[in-house]
């Protein structure tokens, strides 16, 4: 018999004297009242649960199967278990298992049915410990209660992760009664001097929300998973990751600061890192190739503060030519941020993907990348997020051109008080305020620089001296981290007599 392949203490259970799993009784099956009655880890051993499953009847049609499940206990040789099954992992105490010493047509089979279950609301799991010979296989189907093989639905079948346990979620609502079948088959194997095969199982669970009274809940495939290659290809910050490879030889540059002139260069940051294309000239930014597996968003930042200068993305896919996906659209008068877009990548093969300066004509231009990664088009979450959930080693930047924010120029409205002496014109100057109050029933954004002009006072020699003083008036001026002046060239004051108005000097 195949046992003595196994080895070790294994041996059939005689304890209830019969070690057949039992066959459907004549008067029909209970029905289950709760989904834990299918949990079954002793197979009616002796002095344990009863449990819920059974064989099938053996027949010659379709109507039932050809090999029935006995009950066995102790464990296997764990040398002769590592050569049969891939693993020195055994069962213990009680468990079923089902076998044959030669070769039978592949489509032979063992059926282990469930009591009937009125209804399942939403998905169910059954969860259970198998041990496969090769080329041996288990399906998990659901049928109508007493159809043999004729089944509803079947999972994919079960060959490999020995010992598991395997979950197999069954796909809901169902609003009918049904029975769990779990199938084993395939005895088929002829190599060796060895026919036949066999199969174990342990420990049976059964999850399910409900099932009496069940309400419809459709059941919704779980996305297929990004691979682990086309995640470390796309995703990229500019912190760490392939893509700081490829920047090297690609034109474009790296920095973790902002760079470039006040007119036109990026004054901010997106994140930490970010890759910048510097002068006149083409660059591109290539990543190779890579397989989405389903519909995808292509999800990056940009940063652009010149007229006539566009990022373009071009996409490859494998069998076609070249073709634009992206172009950034022109500046606004407000250049200086971050603009982040998505474009959708379909399904498929792609041989190129290509971030592209193209044909910049202005030696002034600066063009910034940061953040690109795969959103989910359904979710929008990252696509990538357990494939990458390993650190990576973030790599060192490269030597870029830049200012340093903490040396900004000082303000242009502050100015020193000279020396007043009556010869001479004394002006107490501009001095720029940051505060979050209103000030002379104006409001004004929160970090504004708030620019007041102090009374002023204005002696000359061959003069009376002038014998009106302004009114203290405030400017809100919009907040400018490098400290330009506002538009405005002229500032006016007001007398607190009926004069008309007269337009200070300009100092700026």
């Amino acid at each position: 018999m195949f046992l003595e392949q196994l080895g070790g203490d294994i041996e059939i259970d005689f304890s209830t004297l019969n070690p057949l799993i039992k066959y459907p009784s004549i008067f029909g099956q209970f029905k289950i009242s709760f989904p834990c009655d299918l949990n079954c880890n002793s197979f009616d051993g002796l002095g344990t649960p009863i449990c819920r499953w059974r064989n099938e009847w053996t027949t010659c049609s379709e109507m039932g199967d050809e090999l029935d499940w006995i009950r066995a206990r102790n464990s296997w040789g764990r040398e002769e278990g590592l050569t049969i099954f891939g693993t020195e992992e055994t069962a213990t105490h009680c468990y079923i298992l089902v076998g044959s010493q030669s070769a039978l047509p592949p489509e032979n089979a063992a059926l282990l049915v469930s009591d009937p279950v009125q209804c399942q609301e939403g998905d169910g799991k059954l969860t259970f410990r198998f041990w496969t010979s090769p080329k041996t296989e288990i399906k998990v189907c659901i049928r109508k209660p007493g159809l043999g093989k004729f089944y509803d639905w079947c999972s994919c079948p079960i060959t490999k992760g020995d010992p598991g346990p395997v979950a197999v979620i069954i796909p809901g609502s169902i609003m009918y009664t049904f029975e769990i079948v779990i199938e084993a088959s395939h005895f088929d194997f002829n190599a060796f001097g060895v026919q036949g095969g066999v199969v174990i199982i342990d420990d049976i669970t059964y999850e399910a929300t409900a099932v009496y009274n069940c309400r419809y809940i459709p059941h919704v495939d779980p996305p297929i998973p990004i691979s682990e290659e086309t995640c470390e290809t796309i995703y990229c910050t500019f912190n760490d990751g392939k893509c700081i490879d490829r920047i090297r030889s690609s034109g474009w540059r790296l920095s973790e600061e902002p760079t470039g002139n006040l007119h036109t260069g990026i004054r901010m940051l997106q994140d930490k890192s970010f890759a910048y294309s510097k002068g006149v000239g083409t660059k591109v930014l290539k990543f190779g190739k890579f397989e989405m597996a389903r519909q995808g968003l292509l999800e990056f930042c940009y940063y652009v503060a010149i007229k006539n200068t566009t990022l373009k993305i071009y996409t490859t896919i494998t069998g076609y030519n070249r073709s634009l996906a992206f172009q950034s659209e022109e500046i606004t008068l407000r250049p200086h941020y971050w603009i982040c877009r998505q474009m959708v990548l379909h399904p498929g093969g792609y041989d190129e993907l290509e971030f592209v300066a193209e044909d910049i004509q202005s030696g002034y231009a600066y063009i910034g990348l940061d953040s690109i990664r795969l959103v989910d088009p359904q979710t929008y979450q990252d696509m990538c997020s357990d494939q990458l959930s390993s650190e990576f080693t973030p790599a060192p930047s490269e030597e870029v051109d830049s200012f340093d924010f903490a040396t900004t120029p000082s303000s242009p409205f502050k100015m020193q008080e000279s020396d007043k002496t009556s010869e001479s014109s004394d002006v107490e100057g501009f001095i720029e305020e940051k505060n979050n109050e209103n000030i002379s029933g104006l409001s004004k954004a929160a970090g504004s620089p708030v620019i007041k002009i102090r009374k002023l006072n204005i002696n000359r020699k061959s003069a009376t001296p002038f014998p009106e003083i302004f009114d203290e008036t405030t400017i809100i001026a919009s907040k400018d981290p490098f400290g330009f002046k506002p538009i405005a060239g002229i500032v006016y004051g007001r007398k607190k007599s009926f004069q008309k108005l007269e337009e200070l000097p300009e100092l700026f």
